[in-house]
Formats: C-alpha cells, sequence, structure tokens
C-alpha cells in the first residue's frame, strides 16, 4: 500500500511522484487583487514561492520557455501541492495582503 494515493490524470493514466521534467515561471507586482496562476503546460504537481527580499538562488527548469524562478530566505513557500491540470487551467490564485509581492512557481509534468 501507498503512502500516498496513486495520482491519475482525466484518461486515467496513473502519474508516479512528481514528473520527469521541472517547469519554472515567476510573476512580479502581484497585488491584492491577486493574480491567476495559470501555465502553459499540463502539470502534475507545483510548488509555490512568495518571495521576500533576499535572494539566495535562482533556478531554471528543463521545459522549453521556462524562465528563472528566484527563492529568497525570508519568502514563504508552500510545499508540494500534488495536483493534475491541463495547460491553461487555474492552478490557484494568488493576492498580496498588502503592497505587491513576486511569486515563483515550480510545476512537474
Amino acid at each position: 500500500m501507498s503512502i500516498l494515493p496513486t495520482i491519475r490524470d482525466d484518461n486515467g493514466n496513473t502519474l508516479v511522484g512528481h514528473g520527469t521534467e521541472l517547469f519554472t515561471t515567476r510573476y512580479s507586482g502581484v497585488d491584492t487583487s491577486g493574480r491567476a496562476i495559470a501555465l502553459a503546460i499540463d502539470v502534475k504537481g507545483v510548488l509555490v514561492h512568495i518571495e521576500g527580499s533576499a535572494e539566495v538562488a535562482r533556478l531554471t527548469g528543463t521545459v522549453s520557455g521556462s524562465e528563472p524562478a528566484r527563492f529568497t530566505q525570508d519568502g514563504l513557500t508552500v510545499e508540494h501541492l500534488p495536483l493534475v491540470k491541463q495547460s491553461g487551467e487555474t492552478l490557484l490564485t494568488v493576492a498580496a495582503a498588502s503592497g505587491a509581492v513576486n511569486v515563483s512557481v515550480l510545476a512537474w509534468r
């Protein structure tokens, strides 16, 4: 018996683990009205990082079209969200509590 349930896509195919490729992107200036996060690829899971001010690394995925995602030591990371979404579907909506924030997204397919 698996510890985590086996995720399946709309066709019933099993999606084991995170996937084999990583896509990265960044949204800057996300304000209090929010921003829908929708990617141009099918995904099996995402990690969302709300950036702080002290950048420690830039990560770029292996999927064509990936943009550098910036990780900060004083940011907030929403750990792996195991979800299956088709290209263009909204994964989640992010909004700043006040002012504006930058958001980096890592997505596995």
